[in-house]
């Protein structure tokens, strides 16, 4: 009689990975430590149980509570060997994840939460923070208003204002755009007052001052560059053209338009960015009821690249306006009717210059043309003794429009202009400095970017409650931390041994880079397809798995972990 072969498959993939780089960061003991456990659950405990779903949050591109049951059950050889404890289905069950979700939610929880987690980070990253980027974003939800919600409609950095939405304030260590501290805020709560909260802990989490501080024109409040200075550090940020600043701007302008500022060329590595100049000028505010007095630079200075993008509308306004121009004057025709009288042609001209803010910029001229017409007079067909008039008619055409250059390119030379400030002195950053490290702001945007699409996927966010909406907010910004630190590590390997990655792109298995995303390398596992099987011929069960490539080798190397890890889930065969 054949022996009976029973042959059972799971997809691996990045599980171990994950899992691995998470024991890396302490991340369970560091999420039980805080979400603490209730004394009635078996089982898995919260904070191994939020880093398995973390891992698959990343792993499927799914945040769903409702599908972690599902997953945990096709994964559960896999989970039960990398956390050497058995695996129940249950575990993962909405009730389950919930608990984790309403803990995240408690604040001071949170707060401790991410101050110990930035430590195990620095322990494996080995980071020295000298300057901290800050800034918001906007994630909506198909969600129902309550009055005290922390789903409130607001202005929409994501285009649809017709939807509720949360607000996420975020600080993140420059240059890599980990992730130092996030606060979840209702969706209609301006920018200006969410700053100092979250500068506060930073620097409490950091425990030292002499930070450099930058974000964008929202942080530029006097009261927040008070407090920043008041606690021995610096800022860097574009002003609003609001107020003072408003009236004083011209000024600033006209001073290199008309040649009475010299500007400096700044440049990058490569190019030609701009060029500006600055100022200084005394400050002065109170903080806590005591004066602060500091000297802040003013920065001058113009983008070329900002200064092409604001003259391309330029020049389609100039287009569109040469065009109404020459169409008030059309050709002779049934239902035309001509200006008759060169004020009216000359106020319509006017008014085209005007609705399109190009006044000064197109010589418009005309000319007055008149035409004789003889007409008989009365009824009857016409004879030489029939008495005739003459009319003389007039018409005012358009007779140029024509470009006044030299004023159209003064007009370019005041477009890409903007007002930074910095309470830096000049032995410590320079203005082509300061110009360049603030176009370093790509991080945090970038680290947005990831949260809102795959794998991580924020929206939309598919709870309910405020303590769920807001729980779950903070566990997807945990796994943006594990993300751009898998990112970080690799690109720091590259860089330090000089080596690239080929293989991370599909369809072109050549093309190398030495700066993977980290979305790309965790597909670089998923394509792999890498499985753990087991095969059972009684009495005897062995297991099987999927040999790493060379490439999966070389990350899990750059990532500080072993093919170990994945060879270890086929021992114990019996």
């Amino acid at each position: 009689m054949a022996e009976k072969l029973t042959l059972t498959h799971e997809r691996v993939d990045d599980i171990p990975l994950l899992i691995g780089l998470a024991q890396k960061l302490h991340l369970p003991e560091v999420l039980d430590r805080h979400l603490g456990h209730h004394g009635n659950h078996q089982g898995l405990r919260n904070g191994w149980l939020a880093t398995v779903w973390l891992a698959s949050i990343l792993s499927e591109s799914d945040h769903r509570t409702s599908s972690g049951e599902e997953w945990a059950g096709q994964h559960r050889q896999t989970l039960e060997r990398l956390l050497g404890q058995p695996i129940r289905r249950t575990e993962f069950s909405d009730d389950r994840l919930e608990i984790v979700l309403r803990r995240l939610s408690q604040q001071a929880a949170w707060e401790a939460l991410e101050a110990d987690l930035w430590q195990a980070t620095g322990d494996v990253d080995d980071l020295d923070v000298t300057s901290v980027r800050l800034d918001s974003a906007t994630t909506y939800g198909y969600h129902t208003l309550t009055e005290d919600g922390v789903m409130q409609y607001g202005h929409s950095k994501d285009r649809r204002p017709d939807l509720p939405q949360l607000k996420l304030m975020a600080a993140a260590a420059e240059p890599w755009g980990h992730l130092l501290a996030c606060n979840v805020h209702p969706g209609q709560t301006a920018d200006d007052p969410l700053y100092r909260p979250l500068i506060a802990r930073v620097r409490q989490m950091l425990g030292r001052s002499g930070l450099l501080y930058v974000g964008d024109s929202k942080m530029a409040a006097l009261a927040t560059r008070a407090d920043i200075v008041a606690h021995g550090d610096s800022y860097l940020m574009p002003l609003p053209l609001t107020g003072e600043t408003a009236q004083q701007v011209e000024a600033w302008i006209d001073a290199v338009v008309e040649g009475e500022q010299t500007v400096t060329l700044i440049w990058d590595e490569q190019s030609l960015l701009g060029g500006g100049y600055e100022f200084e000028r005394p400050m002065s505010a109170r903080v806590d009821g005591k004066p602060v007095t500091w000297t802040e630079r003013v920065q001058v200075v113009r983008s070329l690249a900002l200064a092409e993008r604001e003259s391309q509308p330029l020049e389609q306004r100039l287009a569109n306006a040469e065009g109404a121009l020459r169409a008030l004057t059309p050709p002779p025709g049934r239902g035309r009717r001509p200006y008759r009288d060169e004020a009216a042609l000359q106020t319509a001209v006017s008014q085209v210059l005007e609705r399109y803010d190009v006044t000064g910029l197109l010589q418009v001229t005309w000319r007055r043309e008149e035409e004789t017409v003889t007409r008989s007079v009365g009824r009857g067909r016409g004879s030489p003794k029939r008495p005739v008039r003459t009319e003389v008619r007039v018409r005012c055409v358009i007779a140029e429009v024509r470009r006044d250059e030299e004023a159209i390119q003064r007009r370019k030379y005041r477009l890409g202009w903007r007002i930074q400030v910095t309470s830096l002195p000049l032995a410590q950053m320079s203005l082509a400095q300061t110009v360049v490290h603030y176009r370093g702001g790509w991080c945090l945007e970038r680290d947005f970017h990831l949260v809102k699409d795959r794998p991580i996927g924020i929206r939309p966010l598919y709870v309910r409650r405020d303590d769920q909406i807001i729980g779950l907010t903070r566990l997807l910004t945990l796994a943006l931390r594990l993300l751009t630190l898998i990112e970080s590590q690799v690109r720091r390997g590259l860089a330090q041994a000089g080596e690239v990655l080929s293989g991370l792109y599909e369809g072109q298995p050549r093309r190398t880079t030495d700066r993977p995303t980290g979305v790309r390398l965790l597909k670089a596992f998923a394509r792999a397809e890498i499985t753990l099987t087991r095969i059972e011929m009684e009495p005897q069960v062995m297991w099987h798995i999927t040999p790493l490539s060379g490439l999966l080798e070389r990350i899990l190397a750059y990532l500080g972990l072993s093919a170990v890890l994945y060879q270890r889930l086929a021992e114990n065969s019996s």
